[in-house]
């Protein structure tokens, strides 16, 4: 057995499904608090689906399915358009896929603290420990789909009962409305199940049959809406996944394969180097197993990585896809650290689980901690890049009430714009070049579009011209608008973002 500490019979509170729950939500819960009472901007792709989400639709872009923006809609009717609402869907669901995971786990690993353990330790794969918090929409929709969709199969094969047929067609719904990419996963899933002789025979025709109506019901408003635009969303997907690219076939296909394999490589950091550290016997051949072999279930989760590995192999080669980057390989690599864990648990390691815990503790702590820096001191060294979290939208809302633009058409010159101004202006109609609005005109009209941290020297009416994304156009009246950054240790007007603002007539056909 792994420990004496991980192993025990009895379940503390932490390895229960309860246990494991809280303590992801509060997880969560400290980091939404953290970013949300620092600042109020609206970062990478929150700030997109802000402006796409001002009315409730079975669908909003041909690229990406709606269960995202459907959740993000409702949340804002409590929080308004706000980061509250954007971090409330990330976190609230990414704490129900941690419970639907251990679930997953408590079949595969016979201890009940490992299996917490297992479920905790997903917090060491980069792109759920660091890069969700800066980002990510729609694959968390994904990866809780994915989990829960792969426990309601478990629980059809084991009980062979038409209800978790009908759950997981449910769950296999939703993680169609969450994104294109995932009907790999069932299939996937189901690969693994007929290539295992113990659940092969446990698989029902019948209950089968009821998982595509069960999906089809869940995924009956956007097949609607993909149905009234026509065929688009297959040149829209093609464009999407660099599969129209004039390279060869061949060319394209190899790029994408690389990029599959460095995908898998970066996504498996830090958890998997740090598994093969710590338990460098069991993977030397050092050590031998008190069990011969994993249980039906590690191996069942086992067999799904390989086969997603497989199949999206086969579908890049297919295609030629090259747009595959490591934050695209959740369903690939979610189920990996199941099979993992039950495998090391046949093993008897005692100190090695007890330094893993330790590292987690430490990751987790210091994954909360770098973020202060860059939201109480915004410069470039600490936050890097063009820390846009902390842009100064804030200073905008004063002098634009004052121009009218409570209520008006406010154009934005790019999503980041756009977004923010809906976080100020959570009745005005925002477009986009990207976005348009379905709502109808107002009375007033404006364009706002950012100039950077140096004001310029020509005129705003001569900028406009320069800026505005559509031809024809004159501005009624143009200004300058300015915001100057926080800092915790630098003074005042360190550093100022300037925007151009240009009044547009009402009638004008981009404000229509």
């Amino acid at each position: 057995m792994p420990s004496e500490t991980l192993d025990r019979p009895d379940r503390p509170f932490y390895a229960t499904p309860l246990g494991v729950w809280v303590i992801v939500a509060l997880w969560g819960l400290s980091h939404l608090l953290l970013r949300a009472l620092s600042t109020p901007v609206l970062g990478t792709d929150d700030m997109f689906e802000n402006v796409l989400v001002q009315t409730l639709q079975p669908g909003y872009m041909l690229r990406q399915p709606p269960l995202y923006e459907w959740l993000l809609f409702s949340a804002q009717q409590v929080f308004g358009p706000t980061i509250w609402a954007a971090l409330f869907v990330k976190y609230g669901l990414i704490s129900i896929a941690a419970l639907f995971l251990f679930l997953i786990a408590r079949k595969a690993i016979a201890g009940p603290r490992l299996a917490a353990l297992c479920a905790f330790s997903y917090s060491l794969y980069y792109q759920f420990g660091w890069n969700l918090h800066e980002g990510v929409t729609h694959t968390v929709v994904l990866t809780t789909a994915c989990a829960m969709s792969a426990f309601f199969f478990l629980k059809a094969l084991e009980t062979r009962q038409l209800v978790f047929y009908l759950l997981f067609g449910a769950a296999a719904g939703a993680g169609l409305l969450g994104k294109h990419s995932y009907p790999i996963f069932v299939l996937a899933l189901l690969l693994a199940a007929l290539s295992d002789p113990v659940w092969r025979f446990r698989l029902r025709l019948g209950g089968l049959l009821l998982v595509p109506l069960a999906a089809a019901l869940v995924y009956s408003p956007y097949a609607w809406w993909i149905l009234s635009e026509g065929m688009k969303l297959l040149a829209s997907v093609s464009d999407t996944m660099g599969v129209t690219a004039q390279t060869s076939h061949l060319n394209r296909a190899a790029e994408g394969l690389g990029k599959l394999a460095f995908g898998l490589v970066g996504f498996s950091v830090p958890l998997v180097p740090l598994l093969l550290l710590l338990f460098w016997p069991r993977y030397l051949g050092r050590r031998k197993p008190s069990v011969s072999a994993v249980n039906d279930v590690a191996r069942l989760c086992g067999r799904t990585v390989l086969a997603m590995i497989i199949l999206t192999a086969l579908l890049i080669v297919l295609t030629g896809a090259t747009y595959v980057k490591e934050r695209h390989m959740h369903p690939l690599m979610l189920l990996l650290p199941v099979f993992l864990f039950a495998d090391l648990e046949r093993f008897g390691f005692q100190k090695q689980w007890r330094w893993l815990c330790a590292v987690l503790l430490a990751v987790v702590a210091v994954a909360f901690l770098a973020r202060v820096p860059g939201l109480v001191a915004p410069d470039r060294f600490w936050c890097g890049g063009k820390c846009r979290h902390m842009k100064p939208y804030s200073e905008l809302k004063s002098p634009l009430s004052g121009l009218g633009a409570a209520n008006a058409t406010l154009i934005a010159d790019n999503g980041y714009t756009g977004g923010n101004l809906r976080v100020l202006f959570p009745d005005a109609r925002l477009v986009t070049k990207a976005i348009p609005s379905p709502e109808p005109p107002r009375d007033k009209c404006f364009f706002v579009w950012e100039e950077g941290d140096e004001k310029p020297e020509a005129s705003a009416a001569e900028r406009f011209h320069r800026n505005a994304f559509w031809k024809g156009s004159a501005p009624v009246s143009a200004t300058y608008l300015s915001g100057t950054w926080p800092h915790a240790f630098k003074p005042q007007g360190w550093r100022t973002t300037w925007w151009g603002v240009a009044e547009l007539s009402p009638e004008d056909p981009v404000c229509q």
